[in-house]
């Protein structure tokens, strides 16, 4: 009999290195382009910055170390990841929230790229995370504390991740193209992306380096009506209420060309073909994207048991990606979104041929020191033969000290990575 808990693992380990075969792969192919055409003397400016800023930092460095160019840049990558990446300077920026590093790196980029000449390149290599790691407000009088003060309450406003980087955009010197329109003096100017949000590129990590097309100033209505005003700091409260915000660049200021490396497409492709090779059938077309994770627990199951009654006799499996939605009590235990939606199948299949993975990309899920968990139709027992209450750990948001015990948790630590969530709900034909 499959060990279906140890396929789930493996379609999700393959998903991994299947993204970073694509950064092994991707990377070297478009820096040779863009080597081809730099000018005689010219420079390379490598600005990398998220949650996979560190290995597209290094591919990029094997890859110009064997060519005849000089190179120059910044690395910021999150939180205590120090490490020295010669000839790049490092500082790290702060993730969930911003830090002194992410204003000092923030800072640091702006004066690079603006060194820039016609004979240099500028190479942006962005992925999730960038938002809070790279970060200069356009207030210069605004302090840390001020700024995670707003960041808290921008993303407690329940506005969808448009919205917040819309607000995002207007209130730093970085975001919404202002970083890229720095570099208008360069020669070519060129972003490889590994995307951590549904939508275009000007969506990942509050579109520093993207043309974010033309909009309406919907600052002063987004601070009313996500009743943020009181989070701005002072000064730029008042400037904001007389509409003296500098209005984001044009899009023809904003010089470069795009491409992106990996996104979540590229991960829930590679797991449905995966299961497909072991004669599964798949359903990879369910979007569950921002539903609140048990509604998504509730329609995933449903689906996938008329999924399997619809196929009798075959192993039948969901493929999807994305994230949930998981409000917080005041004093939550030790979980993230994936954990919770483990734990929620696991109370819902208990007794069933179902097994069910839910796992962030990047390696840890909220508190946890997990990326989530893969739980079956035993689980439930378990936790009840350890004297552990399922519905207790929900009600507490405490599910990974629960799945952990179980030994469901799924620990491969910080990835690199950032392609959002993977989830699969396979049920056994037999």
């Amino acid at each position: 009999m499959i060990d279906r808990r140890a396929l789930l693992r493996s379609v999700y380990e393959g998903a991994l290195k299947h993204l970073r075969a694509r950064l092994d792969d991707d990377i070297p192919a478009r820096l040779k382009e863009l080597v081809e055409g730099l000018g005689t003397g010219g420079r390379v400016l490598l600005v990398a910055f998220g949650k996979a800023s560190r290995p597209m930092a290094t591919r990029a460095l094997e890859t110009l170390a064997a060519m005849p160019v000089e190179v120059d840049g910044l690395l910021v990558p999150a939180n205590d990841d120090d490490a020295a990446l010669p000839p790049l300077e490092v500082i790290p920026g702060g993730h969930p929230l911003p830090t002194a590093g992410s204003f000092a790196a923030g800072r640091r980029a702006l004066q690079l790229v603006s060194s820039a000449g016609p004979a240099d390149t500028v190479v942006f290599l962005v992925s999730g995370g960038g938002s809070a790691l790279l970060e200069s407000p356009i207030d210069s009088g605004a302090t840390v504390e001020e700024w995670r003060r707003l960041q808290r309450a921008l993303i407690g406003s329940g506005a969808s991740i448009e919205r917040i980087n819309s607000v995002r955009m207007r209130l730093s010197a970085v975001k919404g193209g202002r970083l890229a329109a720095a570099a208008s003096r360069a020669g070519a100017v060129h972003t490889l992306f590994v995307s951590d949000v549904p939508g275009g590129v000007e969506t990942i990590s509050s579109g520093p380096s993207a043309r974010c097309g033309a909009r309406d100033d919907t600052l002063r209505r987004d601070l009313d009506e996500l009743d943020l005003w009181h989070a701005l700091p002072g000064d730029l409260a008042t400037r904001a209420a007389r509409g003296e915000i500098p209005a984001l660049p044009a899009d023809a200021d904003i010089p470069g060309t795009y491409t992106t490396i990996a996104d979540e497409t590229h991960c829930r492709s590679y797991a449905a073909e995966t299961l497909r090779a072991a004669d599964v059938f798949v359903d990879a077309s369910m979007d569950l994207d921002d539903l609140p994770y048990d509604a998504a627990v509730d329609r995933a199951v449903g689906h996938l048991t008329s999924l399997r009654a619809r196929h009798p006799g075959r192993d039948v499996a969901i493929v999807t990606t994305g994230e949930l939605s998981v409000p917080l009590p005041e004093r939550p235990g030790i979980g993230g979104r994936n954990l919770q939606f483990a734990l929620r199948c696991a109370e819902q299949i208990a007794g069933r041929a179902v097994t069910v993975l839910s796992c962030g990309t990047d390696g840890i899920d909220g508190s946890a020191p997990a990326a989530g968990a893969v739980v079956d139709g035993d689980t439930a027992r378990l936790a009840q033969q350890a004297g552990l209450d399922v519905l207790d750990h929900l009600r507490r948001f405490d599910a990974y000290p629960l799945l952990a015990r179980v030994g469901c948790a799924i620990t491969p630590g910080p990835t690199g990575m950032n392609v959002r969530d993977l989830r699969v709900l396979f049920a056994a034909g037999s």
